[in-house]
């Protein structure tokens, strides 16, 4: 079995919030379409003919959305928008805390072009094929079978208001934050 490989980066926040570590910070991009969804399978290294999800590292002044457009664009020629938050994965390991966070995409363009030096292949498979393919992880399997079956939670995007990338995700699915809220 595969699986994924970690990079981490020192990450820092002014001392008004006090917040120092190293995280692995990773998205994954699950594009559906005609009930199918777009995997890549993994060209070199000890992944490599390891199926999942178009994915990557969010560099250290990027934000997680842009991370998230930029990996599927890079890696397979697709652009689309952020149509909202499928899952989370976390962990801890001995060098810091890993946050793994997939959304789902809207395509804009569905033009395959695979990123050779990294990308063996990248194609759309139904969930009936799932069996046949060699995981990255179970937790990318896990992604690509929610985003086949569920609606995306809203991403709300606050950023206009608070001058900086600002999204947040409710689990009971709504869309706007009360005027009670102060951000």
């Amino acid at each position: 079995m595969c699986f994924f490989s970690k990079r981490f980066f020192k990450y820092s926040v002014s001392a008004r919030y006090s917040v120092t570590g190293s995280f692995d910070v990773g998205v994954a991009a699950a594009v559906v379409s005609e009930s199918q969804i777009l995997l890549v399978q993994e060209a070199k290294g000890p992944y490599a003919g390891c199926w999942g999800l178009p994915k990557g590292y969010v560099e250290p002044d990027e934000s997680i959305e842009h991370a998230v457009l930029r990996e599927l664009r890079e890696e397979t020629n697709i652009s689309g928008d952020i149509s909202g938050f499928l899952g989370l994965r976390t962990t801890k390991t001995q060098r810091g805390v890993g946050l793994f966070i997939c959304y789902k995409i809207e395509p804009t363009t569905l033009d395959i072009l695979p990123q050779e030096d990294e990308i063996a292949n990248a194609q759309f498979f139904s969930p009936q094929a799932f069996d046949q393919l060699e995981w990255v992880s179970a937790a990318m399997r896990g992604f690509a079978e929610v985003a086949l079956k569920n609606t995306p939670l809203p991403l709300i995007d606050l950023s206009s208001e608070s001058n900086r990338p600002y999204h947040l995700v409710f689990s009971d699915g709504r869309e706007t934050l009360s005027d009670e809220v102060v951000l």
